[in-house]
C-alpha cells in the first residue's frame, strides 16, 4: 500500500525555495504527495513535477473551492466564473504530472446560507462537476469530491450523500476522496460507510480525530483498514495535517494550536503508524 503525505504539514505553498522538502518526504518513505494546487503557478508546476520525477515521487493534486468562488449562486456569470476557475487547477494539476484533482470541488468551502443544501444547489453543483469531469477527462484526470464535516461545509457531509451526488454528476471520471477525521464526525461507522463507496473511492485521507499525528487519537483504525482491505483499494493512503504552515483556509478549519511537536515528529510517526497497520491488514 502507498503512503503519502500533504504538503501542508510541512508547508503553506511549494516553490522553488523550499523544494527539498520533496527529498525530506521521500526519505522518510513516502511514495506520495498531495500538492495544493490554489496557489500555484505553472512554471513552478513544472518544476515540482521534475524534481518528484527524479525521485519517484506520485502526486496527487488538491484544493478546495475559496469562499468567493460561487458555484452554486443563481447568478449564472459567477457560476461560469467558478467553473472556468476549477478548469484552471486542473490544468495546474497536469502540469504536474498528476492524474487526481480532489477536495471541496462542488461548492465553495467554509460557504454557509442557515440552510441545507437546496435542489437546485445540488443541480448547480453537479452541472458544474459534469463539465469540468468532462475537461479533465481529456488529459486523463479524475476528480474527487470530499464529503466534510458540517462546520465546513453544509453541502455533502456524508458517504451517502456524496455517492447520491456522483449519480447526479454522472461521469466516470468523478469519484470520492474519503477523510477518516470528517468521517470520525459525521458517519455512523467506519466500516460500513466505507464498504458502501466500494469502487468509487479514488484517494483516502488518514486523518486522526484531532488533525494530529495518526495513531495518536480515537479514530477506530481497525475498522477502516478492515475495510480499506475489504474493498480491495490500490491507490494512496495520505496524510493530510497543518502543522508547519499557516493555510489559507486556516479560519475555515478551525486550527488555532500546534498538532505535534514539529512537521517532521507527524510525519515519521504517522508514516510508521499507517505502514504498520497497512502491513497488518492490506499487505
Amino acid at each position: 500500500m502507498k503512503v503519502g503525505i500533504h504538503q501542508h504539514v510541512f508547508t503553506e505553498s511549494l516553490n522553488t525555495k523550499n523544494l527539498d522538502y520533496l527529498n525530506i518526504i521521500r526519505d522518510i518513505g513516502f511514495d506520495s504527495i498531495d500538492i495544493n494546487v490554489r496557489n500555484l503557478d505553472t512554471a513552478t508546476a513544472k518544476i515540482i513535477k521534475r524534481r518528484a520525477d527524479k525521485l519517484d515521487l506520485i502526486i496527487k493534486g488538491g484544493g478546495s473551492l475559496p469562499y468567493d468562488k460561487e458555484l452554486l449562486s443563481e447568478n449564472k456569470d459567477k457560476r461560469i466564473e467558478a467553473i472556468a476557475y476549477m478548469k484552471c487547477l486542473v490544468e495546474t494539476v497536469i502540469e504536474l504530472g498528476s492524474d487526481f484533482y480532489g477536495g471541496v470541488i462542488y461548492g465553495p468551502l467554509g460557504r454557509f446560507t442557515g440552510l441545507g443544501p437546496t435542489d437546485m444547489e445540488l443541480e448547480f453543483s453537479a452541472e458544474a462537476l459534469r463539465e469540468v469531469a468532462r475537461f479533465a477527462k481529456k488529459y486523463g484526470i479524475r476528480l474527487g469530491i470530499e464529503p466534510v464535516n458540517r462546520y465546513e461545509s453544509y453541502i455533502l457531509n456524508t458517504i451517502k450523500a456524496s455517492l447520491h451526488h456522483l449519480k447526479k454528476v454522472n461521469e466516470e471520471n468523478v469519484g470520492l476522496l474519503i477523510d477518516t477525521f470528517h468521517m470520525n464526525i459525521e458517519e455512523e461507522d467506519f466500516y460500513q460507510s466505507i464498504l458502501q463507496a466500494k469502487d468509487k473511492i479514488f484517494h483516502i485521507h488518514v486523518n486522526e480525530s484531532d488533525r494530529g499525528t495518526p495513531g495518536k487519537g480515537h479514530i477506530n483504525w481497525n475498522k477502516v483498514f478492515r475495510a480499506i482491505r475489504d474493498i480491495e483499494y490500490k491507490g494512496v493512503l495520505a496524510i493530510e495535517s497543518f502543522v508547519g504552515s499557516k493555510v489559507d483556509i486556516a479560519s475555515v478549519i478551525c486550527i488555532w494550536r500546534k498538532l505535534a511537536e514539529s512537521p517532521d515528529a507527524l510525519a515519521r510517526d504517522g508514516y510508521k503508524f499507517i505502514k504498520k497497520m497497512s502491513e497488518k491488514y492490506i499487505v
